[in-house]
């Protein structure tokens, strides 16, 4: 989710979180924050979840760990 199908997923889905919070009523506008971090997010190119799932970009595990007895 960190490359541009994230950013056109998050912009959207921030402002749609956005309008349901301040449509819904009720305790639905405590969303209204997480709408704007997910456009921010969105904005600056930057994937929370990548903190939970680290992608190591052009490396492989083989090489990452060799004393593991993986095939290339």
């Amino acid at each position: 989710m960190s490359g541009p199908a994230g950013r056109v997923v998050r912009g959207p889905l921030g402002v749609l979180v956005i309008a349901t919070a301040f449509t819904g009523g009720g305790w639905l506008w405590l969303l209204a924050p997480l709408g704007l971090f997910m456009i921010g997010t969105g904005v600056v190119n930057y994937c929370p979840a990548t903190l939970a799932f680290p992608q190591h970009k052009g490396e492989k595990l083989v090489d990452k760990y060799p004393t593991y007895k993986l095939k290339k």
